[in-house]
C-alpha cells in the first residue's frame, strides 16, 4: 500500500499543467503538436505562416517562407532563434503574440 501512495505521489507531482485556464497561456515545454501546422498573420487568409516540425526540432516559417528555429519556453513563451536576434512571443490558445507586434492565429478571418 506504501508503494501504491509513493507512485501516485511521484505521478501527481512530475505532471506539468499543459494549459493554463485562468491565465489563457500554454504552459508545457516539451509538448510541440500544439503548435505544428498553418497560422496566419493577423488572421490574413492570404498571409499563410505554419511551425513543422523537422530532425532538427521545431521551424516557424514566415508569410514570405523564411524560415526560423523555433524554441520553446517555459511559462508560453517561445522565440524565433533566427529572426530579429531571437524574436519572441507568447502563445495564447490559438494565437502567438509576436514582440514586433504581429499575431499569428490558426483560423483566418473573413477579409
Amino acid at each position: 500500500m506504501l508503494w501504491v501512495i509513493i507512485i501516485a505521489l511521484f505521478l501527481t507531482a512530475s505532471c506539468d499543467q499543459i494549459f493554463d485556464r485562468d491565465g489563457g497561456i500554454f504552459n508545457w515545454p516539451g509538448s510541440t503538436r500544439d503548435l505544428e501546422g498553418s497560422w496566419y498573420v493577423n488572421g490574413d487568409r492570404n498571409l499563410r505562416a505554419e511551425i513543422l516540425s523537422t530532425p532538427s526540432g521545431l521551424e516557424a516559417r514566415n508569410e514570405r517562407g523564411q524560415g526560423s528555429r523555433l524554441d520553446i519556453t517555459g511559462g508560453g513563451s517561445v522565440r524565433a532563434l533566427d529572426w530579429e536576434g531571437g524574436l519572441r512571443g507568447t502563445v495564447r490558445r490559438d494565437q502567438i503574440d509576436w514582440q514586433n507586434g504581429t499575431t499569428w492565429t490558426r483560423e483566418a478571418r473573413n477579409r
